[in-house]
């Protein structure tokens, strides 16, 4: 098991669900928000299985979370961010990750 950390996108300028290409780990702060640290998973796609709602808040149990970080989504998508224990930032596109610097 390896230890990631798990950024969502923010809404507002930028926001979409279609990949984009103008994501940087210098702008990340301004772009998302850390939703999930010290997360133990096997790879990038089983982080993405734990990041979706029905296996992280099956019962809205991050509702709370969610709208405290200013989020409007409670499963991973399309832009949303994780670090890997490595420190190399990825993100979620429709099909697998790129990486971002």
């Amino acid at each position: 098991m390896k230890t990631y950390a798990v950024y969502y996108q923010l809404p507002g300028a930028g926001f979409t669900f279609f990949p984009r290409e103008d994501l940087t780990v210098a702008n990340l702060e301004k772009t998302h928000v850390l939703v999930k640290k010290g997360l133990r998973a096997s790879s990038k796609d089983a982080v993405f299985t734990k990041m979706q709602a029905e296996n992280w808040s099956p019962q809205s149990q991050a509702a709370p979370l969610i709208r405290s970080l200013g989020l409007q989504h409670t499963s991973m998508s399309v832009n949303d961010v994780l670090r890997d224990p490595e420190g190399q930032f990825w993100q979620c596109m429709f099909l697998g990750w790129r990486q971002i610097n």
